[in-house]
């Protein structure tokens, strides 16, 4: 039998809260305790998913110190990831982080070093990955099936009034949240775009506040970017455009295109597959909304399920507001890292792959404050 991997969560707010409801619906993993500087909130986490008999902390030491873990899972605020994770992993714990792994590439490589040399494994959370029309895209870029890509796009078009910004208490600026749009909401699609057409050489980009006037960072950027083989692509993040849509990553060239946004809106290339008339037949260009009730009247739940892994349609993927997401996909990725440690290799979104994205977006901060001058991404 595959072990059980014994998991406590740091931070319990909105995302750490996620961590406590997952990760004991996970074949692999169980849930043995939780740790919050506000003991409220990590009861309040517990008593939300009718959790009993789990012991809480105040403490990060305290709690490696009294209880049997293996993996502890990080999701503090973005700009304080780095200590949690280097105590636990100096622990001998091993790690997954919520995303961004750390606001800062010297903190990013410091934890990837730190796991190194201590021997344990780390890993980021970017469930998105794990969304079934993504994963096809993905697929037909490894197989090349694109051909000469011409140009790739991500577009976070979403929402959040200033109330977000102003309960969180760390949203908004740059010492926690390490950006505004960008790092907290774009970087899901930014991982996507990277994953599936491969290295960003260069970004030039422009941000601003567009109507969120009392944050200190972006709601709003824009940028135009080359990839190192050669493709042209635009990243566009917001939390400014009401009332939000799922983000959508767009990807075209000699062979093919194909449109991922809360399930495959586009999926043509010019050698077809048997797959790819399946698809079509269920999937043509008319709404998501109409097309899933359409799936569902034709086939009912288990057809939906079979194309899309009961993931699209369902809600704005976070594009409204920051709970309107669906949960199963951070199983998948929680269970999919497991399982790869289990078998003694990384995980696919292990440090140095989570480290891409944030450099990215740091490239485009640059940028943005040298006017929109290209940037080499490092």
């Amino acid at each position: 039998m595959a072990k059980q991997w014994r998991c406590a969560v740091v931070g319990t707010g909105v995302v750490g809260e996620w961590h406590v409801r997952t990760v004991p619906s996970v074949p692999n993993a169980k849930l043995v305790a939780v740790c919050d500087t506000d003991p409220a909130k990590s009861a309040a986490a517990l008593e939300k998913n009718k959790l009993t008999g789990i012991p809480q902390y105040t403490d990060l030491r305290q709690m490696l110190d009294k209880e049997q873990i293996d993996v502890v899972h990080v999701a503090t605020p973005s700009g304080a990831h780095f200590d949690p994770c280097t105590i636990a992993m100096k622990a001998g714990k091993n790690v997954i982080c919520e995303k961004p792994l750390e606001i800062q590439l010297d903190r990013i490589d410091q934890m990837n070093e730190t796991a190194k040399s201590q021997g344990v494994r780390l890993a980021a959370i970017f469930q998105n990955r794990w969304n079934t029309a993504n994963r096809a895209l993905k697929d037909a870029a490894d197989q090349g099936r694109f051909g000469r890509i011409a140009w790739a796009g991500s577009f976070t078009c979403w929402y959040r009034d200033d109330l977000y910004y102003e309960n969180g208490g760390w949203r908004g600026t740059w010492k926690l949240d390490g950006g505004g749009a960008t790092m907290n909401q774009s970087v899901h699609s930014i991982d996507l775009l990277q994953w599936m057409v491969g290295p960003v050489k260069t970004v030039c980009a422009h941000a601003s506040s567009r109507i969120h006037a009392k944050i200190e960072v972006e709601d709003t950027l824009s940028c135009s970017l080359q990839f190192e083989n050669g493709a042209f692509g635009t990243i566009v993040g917001t939390t400014a455009m009401y009332p939000g849509q799922a983000a959508r990553i767009e990807i075209g060239g000699e062979n093919g295109m194909a449109v991922s946004q809360n399930g495959l809106h586009m999926f043509r290339f010019r050698q077809e597959m048997e797959q790819d008339q399946k698809l079509r037949e269920q999937l043509c260009a008319t709404p998501m909304e109409c097309t899933t009730a359409r799936i569902k009247a034709q086939g009912g739940d288990e057809l939906y399920n079979s194309i899309f892994g009961g993931i699209g349609g369902k809600t704005s993927g976070g594009g409204s507001s920051a709970t309107d997401v669906s949960l199963d996909l951070h199983g998948r990725n929680i269970h999919s890292i497991l399982s790869a440690w289990d078998e003694g290799r990384d995980a696919e979104t292990n440090g140095l792959e989570a480290r891409k994205a944030v450099a990215i977006i740091l490239a485009m901060y640059e940028s943005v404050r040298k006017g929109g001058a290209p940037i080499a991404v490092k």
